[in-house]
C-alpha cells in the first residue's frame, strides 16, 4: 500500500535518518486514512486531504 499510495519507491530521502522518520510518518498516516469510512481508495482519500482541509481534519478527529 505504501508505494501505491504514497509513490514510497520514487523517495528521493536518503539522508541520516531521513528514510525512517518519513516511512514512520507514511504509515501512519495511511492508518489515518484506512479508518475512514468512506468509499474511496487510499489514493484519492490522500488526496481529498491536500484538497480540503475539512476533510482534513476529519481524518484527524476520526483517528
Amino acid at each position: 500500500h505504501l508505494d501505491v499510495t504514497f509513490r514510497e519507491d520514487m523517495c528521493r530521502v536518503r539522508a541520516k535518518n531521513g528514510a525512517v522518520n518519513f516511512s514512520a510518518m507514511r504509515k501512519y498516516a495511511l492508518e489515518m486514512l484506512k479508518k475512514q469510512n468512506d468509499k474511496l481508495s487510499l489514493r484519492r482519500r490522500r488526496k481529498k486531504c491536500m484538497w480540503s482541509t475539512d476533510y482534513l481534519y476529519k481524518v484527524f478527529k476520526d483517528s
